[in-house]
């Protein structure tokens, strides 16, 4: 092990600003690293050097520490995190022959709330003596399945976050919960407004021949939290079900300068799966200079509201099923589709860059076409014959979804705004929308959907030169329950 310098600063984030400021700090060197001889050992020194730092209220530093091969034991338990940990640069080696999990973690405990539901949407919590006062993250889960996922025989089910502040929310939930078909269960988690946390600087290996997954970080009632500054890199693999980074029950988050290298995802079926961000129930998180890919997909996750991605280069952004309010801006987005089930509100992208991809796809197998706005500004669309229509809408169910909330098939309005569209010389037609099918459910009327208009298109040659190309509202007709406006300018 050899020392590496490293400074820490002040740095301003898009959701929140911190300072960053030094403390006192313990070293895994003080923890049995030095006589270490063993990964089985190593990892017994990080596990005790954070564990005392949390108990004593300090900081763990890794100064002195430049790489490190640690290996999961058979009674592993994930290291916590502290409030502030920089790992300076560390590398990270890590063999897992032993058992699933994360080996970092950032876990509150929550504590059970009794309210009516009829309260949730007045967002007024102030008459209920655990939410009163202080800062709270409040949890909103529906017994009742939201839908069941059509082939995979599961049920799903919706979440909400609220950030509750003396009594009052400062942000909706995704939809009513005044229905009658909610049964609410709720608790909450309690935080510090002036408390923010950070995690940064590391790379993290996971080494090949690894036969259990070791994911990076778990975040479990959490706000405030920056995540920057962190690489995984994953090798192939048949393990699937990854979830790199594993997010639930957070608010107000952050992750920047963050790069992903393959997952855990399994090669050669369809059902294969594994995620770099596997999220459920977060609201207001940022993904900011993003760079990842992986076997199957990037994000995987449900129950969401008011996502922001900037400056990112990744392969797949979904929500699964139920969120509202997704804003894209610089991104790059290749090789895949934008998923939605069950969403809300906007779906907005500002200059993104679209390589060999579906811009929009509209996920039926959990049956819920809920009514949501597409908006594109200033993108570019670089068509293939494998992807050049802009919203897919698939597999369409005559079934309808026993929750009443959810019976409507709306389908999104979508407007564009200066589309500049990169035209091959196999492609001659470009799909606005593309049905995928069954085509008895193309008889019904659907609802919501008013308005499609496209302003300002460009369609060029990948050398630049402009080109013809054919624009086509739908691969098949459709029937709207209100008069559609389809402008094209």
């Amino acid at each position: 092990m050899k020392g590496t310098g490293y400074a820490i600063g002040t740095f301003f984030v898009l959701i929140f600003s911190i300072a960053f400021s030094a403390s006192a700090q313990v070293s895994p060197l003080d923890y049995g690293l030095r006589e270490a001889t063993t990964g089985i050992d190593r990892y017994y020194a990080l596990y005790k050097a954070h564990t005392d730092a949390i108990a004593r209220g300090l900081e763990v530093s890794y100064e002195g520490i430049d790489t490190l091969y640690i290996e999961i034991p058979s009674d592993f338990k994930v290291i916590p995190l502290g409030r502030h940990t920089d790992f300076g640069g560390l590398v990270l080696y890590v063999t897992n022959h032993s058992q699933h999990g994360a080996l970092f973690s950032m876990i509150a405990a929550s504590k059970p709330v009794t309210f009516d539901k009829t309260l949730v949407d007045s967002l007024d919590f102030r008459s209920v003596p655990e939410l009163a006062h202080g800062s709270h993250l409040l949890v909103l889960e529906d017994l009742n399945p939201w839908t069941e996922r059509r082939g995979y025989g599961y049920q799903q089910y919706r979440r909400d976050i609220l950030v509750v502040r003396e009594g009052m929310a400062l942000n909706a939930p995704v939809a009513s919960w005044n229905t009658d078909s909610t049964r609410l269960k709720a608790y909450c988690y309690d935080f510090d407004t002036d408390t923010k946390s950070e995690v940064k600087n590391l790379t993290m290996h996971r080494v090949k021949g690894c036969t259990f997954r070791t994911y990076c970080l778990a975040l479990v009632g959490q706000s405030g939290v920056i995540v920057s500054n962190i690489r995984v890199t994953t090798p192939r693999s048949r393990m699937i079900a990854d979830g790199v980074f594993s997010i639930s029950n957070c608010a107000n988050l952050l992750f920047d300068r963050d790069t992903v290298e393959g997952t855990y995802s399994g090669y050669g079926t369809s059902r294969n799966y594994g995620y770099a961000f596997s999220m459920n129930n977060v609201y207001n998180a940022s993904f900011t200079n993003l760079r990842a890919s992986g076997n199957w997909g990037v994000f995987g996750t449900n129950n969401l509201s008011n996502t922001y991605l900037g400056n990112c280069d990744i392969d797949r952004f979904d929500i699964h099923c139920y969120g509202r309010d997704v804003s894209l801006k610089s991104c790059t987005l290749r090789g895949r589709q934008t998923l939605f089930s069950s969403m809300y509100g906007t779906v907005a992208f500002d200059s993104c860059h679209f390589i060999d991809y579906t811009p929009i796809r509209v996920r039926s197998s959990y049956n819920a076409y809920t009514p949501f706005d597409i908006v594109m500004k200033d993108c570019t669309f670089e068509l293939t014959r494998r992807y050049h229509s802009i919203v897919q809408i698939d597999m369409l169910d005559t079934a309808n979804n026993p929750r009443p909330e959810l019976n409507p098939k709306c389908w999104p309005n979508l407007r564009i705004y200066n589309l500049t569209v990169v035209v091959p010389a196999t492609i001659r037609t470009m799909n606005i929308f593309n049905l995928q099918g069954n085509a008895k459910e193309l008889r019904r009327e659907f609802d919501y959907i008013d308005n499609v208009v496209v302003k300002g298109l460009q369609t060029v040659r990948p050398n630049g030169k402009s080109t013809k190309l054919k624009l086509r509202l739908s691969t098949r007709d459709f029937k709207t329950r209100k008069p559609l406006n389809y402008t094209v300018k």
